[in-house]
């Protein structure tokens, strides 16, 4: 049952002005809530700021840029720096620094060598040209009053025009960006030539009213000739010995052209700091070109002589060093498959390779392997340490050399057990059971098909003894001359047995069984038997025993639920007196 409402009460003017403030409170919240959560953050981030990696993350590329742009002293400071982590990363990673460089270097190099042997072989040429004729003879004795060489002389006489030296100077400073000399020349005071190239071109420019591209293009000095290309951010200068071609003027001009298209960022923005123009050396070094007078004649005869036997050398050391490099491999290769020997690492220390690594002391002795390719002690030697090694090969090595088994015994290896066949004596297989475990290698010794030779003996006597009967006559236990010479031999094989027991650490009990007819009283019978056993007993030539026992056991009558033989006619089989060996298993060895 719902209760009547109360009757709504007029509001005072308090309780409206509250609610009027909670609203405009409302009313702001929803219109300025974003402003005044970002101006919280920025708030609480300046009274506690902390400069955070993202932050610096985003304006350090264009800091480390402007900074650079205003001096050097940012680099200068980057320096140690840069060192440090480039000698770290190449000691980490030398490979990796290798392929960096390796494009640059590669082509540098081979140029560097072509025009090295290029200069060499052009040089021998002209020796070689006029050694054997009138004219080098001249030359020669010309050599002899100056002191010069006889190349030198040579080159004087032949040479068209030359190449000697090369500028690269930057226009509107004039300083010296780079310089390049040909072999055999020495250049002095670059610094002082490059500021008197400059210095002339100024004078000239200001004497004669000439514009700022304009300028001197060569200079004539005793029999040397400069050269000068004008570029807008740079100036190639050249000192030529000889009289040099038009045709140089372009090569001149195109390496200029190269230069100032690679760097004109660095020309426009050079500031005395050279080291970033190195590069120019290789474009540089292709000025540096030299042309000779041909002899008319061809080369003489000792120059292919000389240059045949030149060739059949190399031929010969080619054919040598290619003989040793295929021995030197089969060497390793060999030495590599050889078991109980690991090679780890090669070092040549002289005229000398060392090995080193480790060696099983059951391996071939390396210095055989060395002998079998022809090499001595003084080429190569072994520096090993030893070391065990446990594969199947060796572990049977170890095997045999520490078990010694007989010829009738073979090895092998199956998985992780060592297997042993064949046959072996009873002494020899409890020592290989001791000691087999303890060879290194090997976890378990399985003989399921060795046989025991002492224990196969011991069976046979067993067997043979049990086969033997002494037949009495009816009624009758005492033992005829008959019996008694057949007494020697059981004797005989009754102590054999006590001494393979003796061996095999196991105690037989021999019975001698007495039997009786089944005929008559069952206890007659029963002491007829034994009586026959103890007759037999005593009669026996034994010696003491030592591991065997021996006792006279009354069986009484045999056959008893047998039927008697088809003719009807009992036979002595009952009245006998037989053998029996029992081998009791609490008394037998482990082994067995």
């Amino acid at each position: 049952m719902a209760l009547p409402s109360r009757p709504s009460l007029p509001k005072s003017s308090s309780e409206i002005s509250h609610e009027d403030s909670k609203g405009f409170s409302s009313l702001r919240r929803l219109l300025l809530a974003p402003e005044q959560t970002e101006l919280e953050r920025l708030k609480d981030r300046l009274e506690d700021f902390r400069l955070q990696p993202q932050d610096v993350g985003r304006v350090l590329p264009d800091a480390i840029r402007l900074r650079a742009q205003q001096d050097s002293r940012l680099l200068a400071s980057m320096i140690p720096i840069t060192q440090e982590a480039l000698s770290l990363s190449i000691k980490q990673s030398p490979q990796l620094i290798s392929d960096s460089i390796a494009p640059i270097l590669g082509p540098a190099i081979r140029k560097a060598i072509t025009r090295a042997m290029r200069g060499m072989v052009q040089s021998l040429n002209q020796t070689l040209e006029y050694s054997m004729s009138l004219k080098g003879l001249q030359w020669r004795w010309e050599a002899f009053r100056t002191g010069k060489s006889f190349a030198e002389v040579v080159l004087l006489h032949t040479l068209r025009f030359r190449v000697e030296q090369v500028f690269l100077i930057h226009k509107k400073t004039g300083l010296l960006l780079n310089h390049v000399v040909a072999e055999g020349i020495s250049g002095q005071g670059e610094e002082v030539i490059s500021g008197m190239l400059t210095a002339i071109q100024d004078f000239v420019r200001d004497s004669f009213g000439q514009k700022q591209d304009d300028g001197l293009e060569s200079l004539r000095i005793g029999d040397l000739t400069v050269w000068i290309e004008q570029g807008s951010g740079a100036i190639l200068a050249g000192v030529i010995r000889g009289a040099p071609p038009m045709e140089l003027r372009e090569v001149f001009q195109e390496t200029l052209e190269t230069v100032q298209a690679q760097f004109s960022e660095l020309l426009q923005s050079f500031k005395g700091d050279v080291t970033a123009f190195e590069e120019t050396r290789f474009p540089l070094e292709d000025c540096l070109q030299a042309q000779f007078e041909k002899k008319s004649q061809g080369l003489p005869l000792v120059f292919w002589i000389l240059l045949g036997l030149l060739l059949l050398g190399m031929g010969i050391w080619a054919v040598q060093a290619r003989s040793d490099q295929q021995r030197w491999a089969q060497l390793l290769e060999r030495v590599g498959r050889e078991p109980g020997l690991v090679v780890t690492s090669v070092q040549d220390q002289g005229s000398q390779s060392v090995f080193y690594g480790l060696r099983d002391p059951l391996a071939i002795n390396p210095n055989e392997i060395l002998s079998e390719f022809g090499y001595t002690s003084k080429q190569a030697i072994f520096r090993l340490n030893p070391f065990m090694d446990l594969t199947p090969e060796f572990i049977l090595k170890r095997a045999m050399l520490q078990l010694r088994p007989p010829s009738s015994v073979a090895m092998s290896w199956e998985g992780t057990n060592l297997v042993l066949t064949g046959e072996a004596p009873h002494s020899w297989i409890q020592q290989a059971q001791l000691i087999g475990p303890i060879i290194p290698g090997v976890t378990h010794i399985q003989m399921k098909q060795l046989v025991d030779t002492d224990l196969k003996q011991f069976e046979t006597l067993k067997a043979k003894l049990e086969g033997e009967t002494i037949s009495f006559e009816v009624g009758n236990s005492i033992l005829g001359e008959e019996q008694r010479s057949a007494l020697l031999s059981i004797s005989e094989t009754i102590n054999a047995i006590d001494q393979l027991a003796l061996l095999l650490g196991i105690a037989p009990h021999v019975q001698v069984q007495g039997f009786a007819s089944p005929e008559g009283r069952k206890e007659v019978n029963l002491h007829l038997s034994l009586l026959r056993a103890r007759g037999v007993l005593n009669e026996l030539a034994l010696g003491s025993f030592r591991a065997a026992s021996i006792e006279a056991v009354g069986m009484g009558p045999a056959f008893v639920d047998e039927a008697l033989p088809p003719n009807g006619i009992e036979d002595s089989r009952g009245r006998q007196v037989g053998f029996r060996v029992v081998v009791g298993e609490d008394r037998v060895s482990e082994r067995l």
